[in-house]
């Protein structure tokens, strides 16, 4: 199954995030093709905006895998994200990577 992530960051939580972005990076890359896409969300429509959060697009067998996956970033032991996660599966139907 697929699943829409959307975890927002604590307010004022720019230099958490900055201090532990690596780790959270290596962290994500670590888990290969679970992970179809992801990136910041931003705080308005220009490339250089400030991050607020981070999205991602994950194949997960259920959701409490999603969870587990959530449960072991760096963003969310390290106190970046709120925890208020938002996943919701999805059926993608268009993307070079879809599986027919």
């Amino acid at each position: 199954m697929f699943f829409i992530i959307l975890a927002a960051d604590k307010p004022g939580a720019l230099p958490l995030r900055l201090q532990h972005r690596q780790r959270h990076l290596d962290y994500w890359l670590e888990k290969g093709a679970a992970v179809k896409v992801a990136g910041a969300m931003l705080d308005g429509d220009k490339p250089a905006s400030d991050p607020q959060g981070s999205s991602f697009l994950l194949e997960a067998e259920d959701e409490s895998a999603v969870r587990a996956l959530l449960t072991g970033d760096p963003f969310m032991t390290e106190g970046v994200f709120t925890g208020d996660f938002v996943i919701q599966p999805v059926r993608p139907a268009i993307g070079e990577w879809r599986r027919d």
